[in-house]
């Protein structure tokens, strides 16, 4: 890995989450011990935090006492607004300048965009409810020719407005996804991008393979090489849209990897009891919340280091 290559942006955001613990007051016991671990766990987690460390130097000047004390005293969405910008200065590249085209700023100043845990719904010029999950962002590219909605990162749900002169089309960095009058949802992945077809029909083309279409139910990851057909769409999968998880005997595991997509920091689930079944209705409007009632309904405890670093373990 190069030095002044780009950092992935949910290593940026742990690595500005033990900042705000840092600068808000020392750690101390546990949370000493879990930063040390995350440090070790993966040499961009060092990367990061040495690049932090210095951009945060360079740009403000401020000793770090003060910087402390001045987040002390300052909201909590202030505080996590201000390290967030200055996640966005620290992955677009080595040197700390911005950098225009990269995916956190672009992100940043999407047309459309939510935080961490913030879901929004909104209806575009053309008739189209556009849904935005947690941590997501696209923006807008509609002409006389064509409605073009490229996703930057995150995932979105489309109800497509008719307009039968102008295609729908949705740009991912793997290819585009073309609505047929329908109902679908795109979500970035790390290693491509993942569609969902609830109604209608829509056409996959990746960047430089083959046109796949889609039928109701139809299910597909794709890169810009191939695609391949993954299960049936889950009938919960949209719930989200909702503000509300639904899980009808899911693992454990696999609901905790859903879940941490709508809270800062780190979220695990120990493999002792990722295998446990869960079923029930889950608001997101409060995560803490469905931590607690995980905790009453199955055997397990919520170990948390802090907020922002909390593991699900067996209970003892």
């Amino acid at each position: 890995m190069k030095h002044d290559a780009p950092i992935a942006p949910a290593i940026v955001e742990q690595a500005s989450e033990w900042l705000m613990l840092q600068w808000g007051d020392d750690l101390h016991g546990e949370q000493r011990e879990a930063f040390a671990q995350w440090q070790a766990a993966d040499p961009e987690h060092r990367r990061a935090w040495q690049r932090l460390q210095h951009l945060q130097h360079t740009l403000s000047g401020v000793p770090a006492d003060s910087a402390r004390a001045v987040l002390r005293d300052t909201p909590d969405t202030q505080r996590r607004a201000a390290l967030k910008l200055l996640g966005v200065l620290l992955v677009a590249g080595g040197s700390g300048y911005l950098v225009p085209r990269s995916e956190p700023w672009q992100a940043a100043f999407a047309d459309y965009h939510t935080a961490t845990g913030e879901i929004r719904q909104f209806t575009l010029s053309d008739g189209t409810r556009l849904d935005l999950n947690s941590d997501s962002a696209v923006d807008l590219r509609f002409s006389a020719r064509e409605r073009r909605i490229r996703l930057i990162r995150g995932e979105i749900l489309l109800t497509s407005g008719h307009d039968p002169l102008r295609p729908l089309i949705v740009e991912t960095p793997a290819g585009d996804v073309q609505a047929l009058g329908t109902r679908f949802s795109v979500r970035e992945l790390p290693d491509g991008s993942r569609v969902d077809l609830y109604e209608g029909r829509v056409r996959v083309t990746p960047a430089q393979g083959t046109a796949v279409q889609l039928n109701p139910g139809d299910s597909l990851w794709f890169n810009q090489r191939q695609s391949s057909a993954l299960p049936a769409v889950n009938a919960n999968a949209s719930s989200w849209t909702e503000h509300r998880l639904i899980a009808e005997r899911q693992p454990l595991g696999e609901f905790v990897t859903q879940l941490g997509r709508y809270r800062p920091g780190v979220l695990r689930c120990d493999p002792a009891v990722a295998g446990l079944l869960l079923t029930g209705v889950f608001p997101l409007n409060d995560t803490d919340a469905i931590l607690a009632a995980l905790a009453h309904s199955l055997p397990i405890h919520i170990h948390s280091v802090t907020r922002y670093w909390v593991t699900l373990k067996a209970r003892a």
